[in-house]
């Protein structure tokens, strides 16, 4: 391997380092509140600073919410995958928790302008 080969290389993965970093870091703040959807309607509205443990039942099942330090996560349901369970604590905005089979979903919402939605038919 030749000299000018080593620094091509090591460029390139410091280029991709980069830009990895810059896309984790991207958007992650701390949000301004949680919102609960059941059948993509609003169930509820959370500050993000409360501290609360929340039950969530429907004809397809439940699911065991706890909202805590700041964040939210699913701590138990009645689907067969347990996706949102093992989703785990999130804590930043733009993250989401779904659970399809019940129809639930919780999204950290952030009152910043860059938070947007789109939605594409």
């Amino acid at each position: 391997m030749k000299k000018n080969d080593f620094f091509l290389i090591l460029s390139v993965l410091i280029i991709i380092g980069v830009w990895i970093s810059f896309s984790f870091f991207k958007n992650q703040d701390e949000g301004e509140k949680i919102v609960i959807y059941l059948d993509n309607k609003v169930y509820k509205e959370i500050p993000i600073d409360a501290t609360e443990d929340i039950t969530i039942k429907t004809d397809s099942g439940f699911n065991k919410i706890k909202i805590h330090d700041k964040g939210v996560e699913v701590v138990d349901a009645s689907c067969p995958d347990k996706v949102c369970v093992k989703t785990g604590f999130i804590d930043k905005s733009n993250k989401n928790i779904v659970c399809i089979p019940n129809k639930v979903s919780i999204k950290i919402i952030s009152n910043e302008k860059n938070d947007i939605d789109t939605i594409a038919n």
